[in-house]
């Protein structure tokens, strides 16, 4: 089980870091803003439920009393007007009575019998005993008539825009994601940028060296990998050029010498020795161009040299 769980979240698991920051950012800010409207909402409901007992048995107390004062007769026309949304009263004395009640209707029925006072009484009872779905409280008047309170319990209200301003608020906070992770990646692309064109172009343009401590510290120390690059390759191409200098003259003697030997093996052998060693600089990255690229008073005082040597 664990090893399909593992597969299962490396395939959910996003490759890149910006996938990988929002998931984890956008599925924290939703485990918490979860968590406080769950805890809003059950605190709510207490608060509700609390203060709804209480004017419920003030408001029983008083139809008691009223129902008190009427007449036997008069009772049944004001059973309608004095019912409220949640409960309904009759007059009768059907029902079983709870046998365990729990604590928390223990305390809504004893301060619905501190309301009433000591001439009446109050019990829960179950109208359909065997389901048990239908509760409701027993009641006696002053002169020993029985009245019963039917509740319906409807569950905790909800407004109907809840959702929508739940929608509302879960895309506002992907918008800020999205935007906090885009503003934190973005300084990575363009370090990825010129790290890529770092090959082709070590004169570019370094990198901004703003932006947050870490990403200032990280752009800095690639502008000075860039600039000690540039640097040791112009070393090198300053060396190497010097090279080609130092090499230039000897070449060029080489050459006019073979030239100055006339048709035979060893003039043949010559310009072979003379062109390898061409390729050979030029291969090793030389600036040497062939014979073209000597200027005519330095060819004519390299002939010169040559002629006075001894053959």
């Amino acid at each position: 089980m664990s090893a399909r769980f593992r597969r299962m979240a490396a395939r959910l698991w996003p490759d890149s870091l910006f996938g990988r920051l929002a998931m984890i950012l956008f599925s924290g800010l939703v485990a918490a803003h979860v968590l406080a409207f769950v805890l809003i909402a059950l605190d709510r409901f207490a608060i509700e439920d609390e203060l709804g007992n209480k004017f419920a048995a003030v408001d029983i107390a008083e139809a008691v009393a009223f129902l008190d004062y009427l007449k036997p007769e008069e009772r049944p026309a004001w059973l309608d007007r004095l019912s409220r949304r949640h409960w309904r009263y009759v007059l009768s004395d059907e029902g079983e009575l709870e046998a365990e009640t729990p604590k928390r209707r223990q305390a809504n029925i004893a301060r619905l019998r501190a309301a009433l006072g000591p001439a009446h009484d109050a019990n829960f009872v179950y109208f359909d005993p065997p389901q048990r779905l239908r509760r409701g409280i027993r009641m006696h008047l002053k002169d020993g008539s029985p009245v019963s309170i039917e509740i319906f319990w409807r569950g905790p209200a909800m407004s109907p825009w809840l959702p929508a301003a739940l929608a509302v608020q879960l895309c506002i906070i992907a918008f800020f994601v999205w935007v906090a992770v885009k503003l934190a990646t973005q300084p990575l692309a363009r370090l990825e940028h010129a790290a890529n064109s770092l090959g082709s172009d070590l004169r570019g343009e370094p990198l901004p060296e703003d932006g947050p401590q870490e990403v200032a510290r990280a752009a800095t120390a690639f502008n000075a990998l860039q600039r000690r690059i540039a640097e040791q390759v112009a070393e090198r191409i300053q060396i190497l050029a010097a090279i080609s200098h130092d090499l230039q003259t000897p070449i060029t003697r080489m050459r006019l010498r073979a030239d100055f030997l006339g048709d035979s093996d060893a003039k043949e052998k010559s310009c072979r020795a003379t062109c390898r060693k061409c390729r050979l600089s030029s291969s090793r990255g030389l600036p040497w161009r062939g014979r073209t690229t000597l200027a005519r008073p330095a060819t004519a005082h390299v002939a010169v040299e040559a002629s006075r040597e001894p053959s």
